[in-house]
């Protein structure tokens, strides 16, 4: 009897965790094609932008190792 609902137990929090990782996977899926969409139309995100834009432009961190 224990071994039944030890054996119940696990295939459920499998199940559970499956589908929490499918829900996650999903609302990024969505959130994700929104913001293609709405760059698509035109809006900017700079959180998006790479490279960071407080990093600098490109190659300055070259430029100062050498000099």
């Amino acid at each position: 009897m224990e071994s039944i609902l030890t054996d119940y137990l696990v295939l459920e929090s499998g199940a559970f965790l499956g589908a929490l990782a499918l829900l996650v996977l999903v609302l990024g899926g969505v959130l994700l094609g929104r913001l293609a969409d709405e760059e698509r139309m035109g809006k900017w995100f700079s959180w998006a932008e790479w490279p960071l834009p407080e990093s600098g432009a490109p190659g300055q961190d070259e430029a100062r190792r050498a000099a």
